[in-house]
This record gives C-alpha cells, structure tokens and sequence, in this order.
C-alpha cells in the first residue's frame, strides 16, 4: 500500500479565518509543477483531504493533472487532528476497500506527526514538510512504525 501525505500549497492570511485561506499565486504555481511530475511518475486511486479551503484547492489542482479521482472532505484531517486517529482509519480503509494508493491532503502539524507515527511508531520527531511537499510512504499495512519513506516530492 502506498499513501501520500501532502500538505496544502503556501496559503496567504488574507481571510477571516483559518479555514478559509487561499491558495498563494506561488503556491499554485509550485503545487502545479510538482503534481505534474509526481502523476508522471505515480498515479493515486483516491484522494483525502481536510475541509479547510486551502486544502480544497489543492486537491483541484491533483485533478486538473490527473482527472476523474474520488475525492472526499474529511475532518480527520485539520490540522490539530489525532495521528493515531488517523492511522486508525487507514487501517479501518486498507480491510474495507481495495484502495492501495491513498493520498491524503491536509495541514501542519498533523502531517509531520503522521509521517512520523507511520515510519518511526511514535511523534517524537514529526517530519518538517513544508507547503506543497509530498511525502510517498509504503507499508504492508497502515500502522504505527511500519511504513517506509520512499520520497519527499517538491517543485525544484
């Protein structure tokens, strides 16, 4: 099984809100030269992401690069969400369905400690992926210290 965490392209502060900040013209512009190098190279059969509209949006950017993908709001995945609630409901996932490639698309901090809880069992170190980078884990099955970091995606 392969899962690809990928935090929300660079957003600006000119909202009301933390859930409603956009997508930068930078952030799009890097999110849009990565994803295009990553569908070269992986294809995903379903695609996770947190409400908040940063996420949204770049999660519209995956499906201009790669069409016709399931994708489903989930609030497991704003930023101060549990990382073993989430590696629950990956596992939950992985016996319910025959999805191999999930990507989830979500927020600081929750994303380093996920990485994190999936490669090393514990949130002792969480991984500093920054806007628009994508992290490919492999694992037999998602749980707590199985999963091997295979790459880090980012525009050049």
């Amino acid at each position: 099984m392969r899962i690809f965490l990928l935090r929300h392209g660079e957003a600006g502060y000119n909202a009301v809100s933390d859930r409603l900040r956009p997508l930068t013209e930078k952030g799009k512009r890097e999110l849009d030269e990565m994803l295009l190098a990553f569908t070269h190279a992986q294809q995903v059969s379903q695609v996770y992401h947190s409400p908040y509209l940063r996420t949204c949006q770049t999660a519209e950017r995956l499906n201009a690069v790669q069409p016709d993908l399931n994708f489903t709001a989930s609030d497991l995945l704003v930023p101060e969400s549990s990382p073993q609630s989430v590696v629950d409901w990956l596992a939950k996932l992985s016996v319910e369905s025959d999805i191999d490639r999930i990507m989830l698309v979500t927020h600081q901090p929750l994303i380093g400690y996920l990485s994190c809880l999936l490669t090393e069992g514990n949130v002792k170190s969480p991984e500093p992926l920054l806007p628009g980078y994508l992290a490919e884990l492999e694992m037999d099955v998602p749980a707590a210290g199985l999963a091997r970091l295979i790459k880090v995606w980012h525009a050049n």
